[in-house]
């Protein structure tokens, strides 16, 4: 069994693969990293958003509760078709790297890659592979931490979530507002630089925007540990 980890800044989504199949898959809050699998896996990779202190921290944990040394995956020049265009490679979002190796694999030609969770991500590859550039936003809940942070006379419970039109409540102005800033900084993204591209949509939010932005696409729900099976399996990490 191999347990995969993808630990971003608000949780961390897990699964235990066994043969090219998930045999058991969840996701852990923020401050519970590691999930408790009915196997104890034989190999662990790790997708980490984290500092290099809280790295070691988890694999020292990792050591302790399964005997296994965790394999890190790291964003590089270029890997599995996929070339960065950042002058310093490893300073890329793993998350962004992986995302990008997974949606290249999925789509033949050019793709945008849209990953709407803690931050808004969206990112465009040609279809040789090569990172045309990108852009990162804050995403649903950094936007609400914010206005709830800084607007002391705004305040607001729950309302739907999938909506563009008009609120008639505070709540539902400020879930149709925020979500219209997705949907708009998206489409203005697309609408300028992704002509010809595919739609590969990922995180929390990102089926709820590929519905509303309405232009297709499709959601992979586990984008990223896609992208880290990817890597491990090109790089030939233990397990793989």
């Amino acid at each position: 069994m191999i347990l995969q980890l993808d630990i971003g800044n608000s949780a961390a989504k897990w699964r235990l693969r066994e043969a090219g199949r998930t045999v058991e898959q969840g996701v852990v809050g923020a401050g519970e990293v590691l999930p408790e699998p009915g196997e104890v896996p034989r190999a662990v990779w790790v997708a980490s958003v984290a500092d290099t202190e809280s790295e070691a921290s988890l694999a020292q944990t990792i050591s302790e509760r399964w005997g296994a040394e965790p394999w890190f995956a790291r964003s590089s020049a270029s890997a599995c078709g996929v070339a960065n265009s950042y002058a310093e490679p490893q300073r890329m979002g793993v998350d962004r790297w992986l995302a990008m190796i997974a949606a290249h694999g999925l789509v033949a030609g050019p793709v945008c890659v849209v990953d709407a969770g803690s931050a808004l991500t969206i990112d465009f590859l040609d279809a040789a592979g090569h990172h045309r550039g990108g852009y990162i936003l804050p995403g649903m809940d950094m936007m609400e931490r914010a206005l709830l942070g800084d607007t002391a006379r705004v305040r607001f419970g729950e309302a739907p979530r999938d909506r563009l039109e008009p609120g008639d409540s505070t709540e539902s102005a400020v879930f149709n507002g925020l979500q219209l800033a997705q949907v708009g900084a998206t489409a203005t993204a697309l609408e300028r630089f992704g002509s010809g591209c595919a739609l590969v949509f990922s995180g929390g939010n990102g089926d709820i925007l590929r519905r509303l932005l309405g232009q297709g696409g499709r959601y992979e729900e586990h984008l990223v540990l896609d992208g880290l099976e990817q890597l491990a399996t090109a790089s030939g990490v233990c397990g793989a």
